[in-house]
């Protein structure tokens, strides 16, 4: 029988604990979409690195998807256009609903000609093809101006799901780490075509890092009046007993009570840290069977070696040496590091002799500054790692 965990960044696991709420307040706000034909607040989804916002984001896609909407997925980056990547996801799902139904694909004509014109403006030497030739759309997503551009794409896609019965779903995930210039735009444009007598059914969602509204606000100072915020914090006791209990029972694998309590503590709420866990310690037994102390003794020293080398010791070697330094320094906190603190500790004069440091780190995506003067790891239980790291 396999193992009814599933680790792994991104990875659905086998039960989705302690998010019913958050999912149930988004799923209504996109069945509203539907039923008016018409557009909601785009929402952003935010926390530390493992606590299931990209998992969040799919079970968002896999639900439009069942309900036959339009779906579009990006993974934002550094190095790539936000827009390039919209546009290269939007025309693979045209091209789909080209190729499925000759009365859609007439429907839609329209938007696959705007996305034409935005195609070659964003890239010139892009080979696109919706499976047919089509003719940029003159007039529209050409202008030059990025905000202006995505403002008639998502229209006119927008427009031509309502003609069809049917609605679109945008996720952009690690959305953070997008050029600003793109976050501006895209910020204008979902303010743009929520604005007006009818706004298109076209629900957005974005998720990064706990930086990620404030990234936002600083792309667009409406952006936190614009956006609903959810933000996904360490799970519950009671939680993380679901998410271990469900798979289990369902696998025909039972729990001593000692065991799982053991269980719970060793995963600290940490969503990541419950499907490795609960991986290493099914690892240990053939079901039908109860798990005991010593299948918990035995998986959790297997996962948490597991989590070291892969989670901990990859991120630890991304820091230099001055890095790292600075990285110590914050693990000698319990929870968020006080610039000047870590200052003091490392023999500075006074904190902004860090900022070089501070925002290489953060650039890197491994510390992030939950307030003014503060530094904090994106990852939990990452100072524990270095307090017993032998570098």
């Amino acid at each position: 029988m396999a193992n009814p965990f599933n680790p792994g960044a991104g990875r659905k696991p086998p039960y989705l604990a302690g998010r019913d709420d958050i999912i149930r307040s988004i799923k209504t706000d996109m069945r509203q979409v539907y039923d008016t034909a018409e557009g909601m607040r785009p929402v952003v989804i935010s926390g530390l690195r493992g606590m299931g916002k990209t998992v969040l984001l799919g079970d968002l896609a896999a639900y439009a998807k069942s309900q036959e909407w339009i779906v579009v997925e990006v993974e934002a980056s550094k190095s790539d256009s936000l827009a390039k990547k919209l546009a290269q996801s939007m025309y693979v799902e045209l091209r789909r609903i080209r190729n499925s139904s000759n009365m859609l694909g007439s429907i839609f004509e329209n938007a696959a000609a705007v996305l034409r014109s935005f195609q070659l403006k964003i890239d010139p030497t892009g080979s696109y093809s919706i499976g047919v030739d089509i003719d940029p759309a003159k007039g529209f997503a050409d202008s030059g101006d990025l905000s202006l551009d995505i403002t008639d794409l998502l229209r006119a896609v927008g427009e031509a799901a309502r003609d069809a019965g049917t609605a679109v779903f945008i996720s952009v995930d690690e959305f953070q780490e997008a050029p600003i210039e793109d976050l501006t735009a895209l910020n204008i444009a979902l303010h743009a075509i929520g604005q007006g007598s009818s706004p298109v059914p076209v629900y957005f969602a974005g998720a990064g890092l706990p930086t990620l509204p404030a990234v936002l606000a600083e792309a667009a100072s409406y952006a936190e009046r614009m956006f609903r915020y959810y933000s996904l914090n360490l799970l519950t006791h009671e939680a993380v007993r679901e998410a271990y209990v469900e798979p289990t029972d369902k696998s025909d694998i039972q729990w001593e009570e000692r065991a799982l309590s053991n269980a719970i503590e060793a995963a600290s709420g940490y969503p990541y840290f419950i499907q490795q866990c609960g991986f290493c310690i099914c690892e240990q037994i053939d079901p039908p069977g109860t798990i005991t102390m010593s299948e918990i003794l035995s998986g959790i020293a297997l996962a948490r070696d597991e989590i070291d080398r892969g989670l901990y010791r990859s991120r630890w070697d991304r820091a230099t040496p001055k890095g790292k330094e600075l990285m110590r320094a914050m693990a000698e906190d319990d929870t968020f590091s006080k610039l000047s603190d870590l200052a003091s500790r490392m023999g500075k004069r006074q904190p902004s002799d860090l900022s070089v440091l501070r925002d290489r780190l953060i650039n890197d995506g491994l510390v992030y500054a939950p307030e003014r003067g503060y530094l904090s790891f994106t990852v939990p239980g990452m100072g524990d790692y270095i307090k017993r790291c032998p570098e």
